[in-house]
């Protein structure tokens, strides 16, 4: 809330009180230290970040500068615990529930899943030669950035979230017992300044320093 002129300094206090008490809480953020999804050297813009991005707590991140096809990476070391990549129509506009997205996710050791969405057909299974159960390091190729699903725009939607232990993820690859984004985590990035990305920012894709 903005206030722009205020006579009584109670009165002041108890609208600026009120404003602070819609502002968001402050958001949690990952435990991991991740690199952002894309083949190194590549220039990544963020669509939308943490706040931005609605439904809260995801991040929409799209190449503008790169070797095409623009190759997607694993964030971090990691094991591949689902993938779906046998679609292939872009579904802009419709309400998520409606929508057949692309997708892999990744379970971490430190106990939180990465998510990469919207891959183009066929670019998890058959370009990256990926299955379920595999390992993979830093920096492997997942996949390629596309707009398959809800998705205005080739881009990736990534997430980094904390999931239920028993039922992770739905038949749509999307979070369970996730009210309010409660398991999302703000992602950490290196070679990122202050480590988490602004919406409209463009960064360069790097390999973490261990």
């Amino acid at each position: 809330m903005r206030i722009k002129f205020c006579l009584l300094l109670p009165a002041c206090i108890a609208l600026a009180g009120a404003a602070l008490a819609q502002e968001p809480a402050s958001e949690p953020r990952s435990a991991g230290l991740y690199r952002l999804p894309f083949a190194d050297r590549t220039m990544v813009k963020v669509f939308d970040d943490f706040i931005t991005h609605r439904p809260r707590g995801r991040v929409d991140l799209f190449a503008v500068e790169g070797t095409k096809p623009y190759r997607v990476v694993a964030a971090a070391a990691g094991r591949i615990m689902a993938i779906q990549d046998s679609y292939s129509e872009q579904q802009s506009g419709r309400a998520a529930a409606d929508c057949h997205n692309n997708y892999v996710w990744i379970a971490h050791p430190n106990g939180e899943w990465t998510n990469y969405s919207h891959l183009v057909h066929g670019s998890v299974t058959a370009g990256a030669g990926l299955k379920v159960g595999d390992v993979v390091k830093a920096g492997d190729y997942v996949g390629e950035e596309g707009e398959v699903g809800c998705a205005m725009l080739n881009h990736v939607h990534f997430e980094v979230a904390v999931p239920d232990n028993a039922n992770p993820i739905d038949a749509g690859g999307f979070l369970t017992d996730n009210d309010g984004g409660k398991r999302e985590r703000n992602p950490r990035f290196c070679g990122v300044a202050g480590e988490t990305v602004v919406k409209n920012a463009v960064y360069r894709a790097v390999h973490c320093q261990s």
